[in-house]
């Protein structure tokens, strides 16, 4: 008897799986094109940042850096525009403000140090 439980039980669950994968598919954060959307900005954000990056060349070390990570900097502050844009948690919306406020501080304070040491263009 138990065993003609367990079967009706599983073949239940069996018939049940499509409807129940499609279900969840819809619960799962913002999925479909919201999620492609956002993946794409987070995608476009940190194939610029990454570019930039390695073009912020400069013969001396200091100042590379300087420029690398005002870069770095701006690309954290591109993210933070993203999930400003497309996410839905409050929460995760003030981290990111906050971290774009911080970057931006940041890279004034990079920019000032650059400007104390030869400019803002690299010097190759």
């Amino acid at each position: 008897m138990n065993r003609i439980a367990i079967l009706a039980a599983a073949a239940s669950l069996l018939a049940a799986a499509p409807a129940l994968a499609q279900q969840a598919g819809q619960h799962q954060g913002h999925g479909g094109e919201h999620g492609a959307m956002a993946k794409q900005d987070y995608m476009k954000s940190m194939q610029g940042m990454h570019q930039k990056m390695m073009a912020a060349e400069d013969a001396d070390p200091d100042r590379a850096f300087a420029l690398k990570m005002i870069q770095h900097h701006q690309g954290g502050i591109d993210m933070a525009r993203v999930v400003q844009q497309h996410g839905d948690d409050a929460e995760i919306k003030k981290m990111a403000q906050k971290t774009a406020d911080m970057q931006r501080k940041e890279i004034a304070e990079l920019q000032s140090w650059l400007d104390r040491h030869g400019g803002r263009t690299p010097k190759r």
